[in-house]
């Protein structure tokens, strides 16, 4: 089901849809939507920046960034968010991507000690091409050789239980990302990088041992739902759960966190003029987690579009205000350093 945060002055809202309450005075409303990946924290800062002014209802419907990117183009968003960048329908009008929040992306895992019975999912580790095959579903049991060989100390506890993918179906940033990462440290079994996960399996289609779920949540539940699963989402909706130690290219198993996720993308500093991050999963930084992105507002600057003041304000205490204050305590990481300049530029251009 769809997650929308919107500020409604009606009491009926949809079952859908996440509403705080609407000022007294009338606003304009600012349609947008996209991305799930940062959706925890877009909430809060929708929250607090409605309840400061009177001028704009701002909404935000989690609908994944393929359908952000699109309904952007379409003039369905004024502004959008998105994970990753169009490979086709770009908006005819003048728009720019502003980087406006980071963070993790996880692999919550639902494995009980053998020996116990307690959680195990956050003291697996794995190397990178062990990731790389468990989620291509060619290891198909927790005792496989290579993630023994990744963990033991642990590995008696290990259970002998099957494995299985959680994904995300339809076109998804948190995908896109995911793959780009696989990609990068094994080419030769992830070939494809795009936002559609089900068809860049190797073999082009899910292995048997597969669920999807259409959001970053329903994975997570999917994950939560049987044991042996292993799935990706951002870690604002996996903080708490117990996640993989992943390697990162100093050769350190590393956890999830806002603080991981910062030192990785702290050293991020190749960024378009147009607010785009390449980022490099090979990056070498002490206690970096590796598998960290940025997230995207999309906005229109031409001055041809509707409410562009809002939409410039909003992004302007996302990246100023909310983020520094909030972002930590929800998973996140905020803006920083040339990336935050940038951003600042990007936003200041919006009309």
């Amino acid at each position: 089901m769809r997650r929308t945060l919107a500020i409604l002055a009606s009491a009926a809202v949809a079952a859908s849809t996440v509403a705080i309450a609407a000022p007294a005075q009338a606003a304009n409303t600012i349609s947008g939507g996209g991305a799930s990946f940062p959706y925890p924290f877009l909430s809060a800062c929708l929250s607090d920046f409605n309840a400061t002014q009177n001028n704009f209802d701002i909404q935000y419907t989690s609908t994944g960034s393929g359908t952000g990117k699109s309904n952007f183009t379409k003039g369905i968003f004024t502004y959008a968010q998105t994970d990753s960048a169009y490979t086709s329908g770009q908006p005819s009008f003048d728009w720019e991507y502003i980087p406006n929040i980071g963070g993790a992306i996880a692999f919550p895992i639902n494995l009980k000690n053998a020996k116990t019975g307690r959680s195990l999912g956050s003291s697996i580790q794995l190397k990178q091409t062990t990731l790389a095959k468990l989620m291509s579903g060619n290891l198909t049991t927790w005792r496989a050789p290579e993630i023994l060989k990744d963990n033991p100390r642990i590995a008696a506890a290990i259970p002998n239980v099957p494995v299985t993918i959680a994904y995300r179906s339809g076109n998804s940033g948190t995908s896109n990302n995911t793959l780009q990462y696989l990609n990068a440290w094994a080419p030769t079994i992830w070939t494809k990088v795009q936002d559609d996960f089900s068809t860049a399996f190797p073999g082009g289609k899910p292995p048997a041992n597969s669920v999807s779920g259409k959001d970053n949540p329903a994975v997570l539940s999917l994950v939560g739902a049987k044991e042996g699963t292993i799935g990706y989402v951002d870690f604002g909706d996996a903080k708490g759960y117990p996640s993989a130690r992943i390697q990162n290219a100093m050769g350190e198993f590393v956890a999830p966190s806002s603080a991981s996720a910062s030192k990785n993308l702290a050293n991020q500093t190749n960024v378009a003029a147009n607010g785009l991050v390449s980022l490099n999963y090979k990056l070498k930084a002490p206690g970096a987690y590796p598998l960290a992105i940025f997230s995207y507002g999309l906005a229109q600057t031409d001055g041809k579009g509707a409410n562009g003041l809002g939409v410039r304000q909003f992004f302007d205490y996302v990246i100023q205000k909310c983020g520094p204050a909030k972002a930590a305590s929800l998973g996140y990481v905020p803006v920083s350093g040339k990336v935050l300049a940038i951003a600042k530029g990007l936003v200041a251009k919006i009309k």
